[in-house]
């Protein structure tokens, strides 16, 4: 007995079908794939920014303490005076020891600061304003976990 017309002309497309919905099944898995790793990212990023932001708002927040109760050891800058130069903070080389202050957190200070998440401890520098009494601006630098995310905070503090 011979089969139906309509049934000999569905041979193979049952594969097909099977085939092209594998591809798109496919597509969007690695689409969500790519997605998930995109967000992954993007929320380390901002988690290594908001260590850098909370370890310079502490080093700004020590500072301006010491400046308040004079007792900050460190040097205290002159702001610059040419409208051309670059701000003291904007100049690497004012970051060293001689024009700035390292400030470590207990009480894992002993430990260094990757037991804090950070890739270096954050660092303050006092700019002398000179605006007849005493006026300051204090500028905390800090990186998160990656010396890559850098976060520079100031606050200005006066005495008048």
């Amino acid at each position: 007995m011979k089969q139906p017309i309509f049934t000999q002309r569905q041979r193979g497309v049952t594969l097909v079908i099977t085939m092209l919905m594998l591809l798109l099944v496919t597509i969007v898995g690695v689409s969500m794939i790519r997605s998930t790793t995109t967000d992954e990212r993007m929320a380390g990023a901002t988690r290594d920014r908001e260590k850098a932001f909370q370890a310079a708002e502490a080093a700004v927040q020590t500072c301006l303490t010491q400046v308040k109760v004079n007792s900050f050891a460190g040097t205290k800058l002159n702001p610059v005076a040419a409208i051309s130069s670059s701000p003291n903070w904007e100049v690497p080389a004012n970051w060293s020891n001689a024009n700035s202050t390292e400030i470590t957190f207990p009480p894992n200070a002993g430990d260094g600061p990757d037991a804090v998440g950070l890739a270096a401890w954050p660092r303050c520098m006092v700019e002398s304003l000179g605006a007849g009494g005493e006026s300051y601006r204090v500028t905390g630098r800090a990186v998160g976990g990656s010396s890559n995310t850098e976060v520079i905070l100031q606050a200005t503090y006066s005495t008048e």
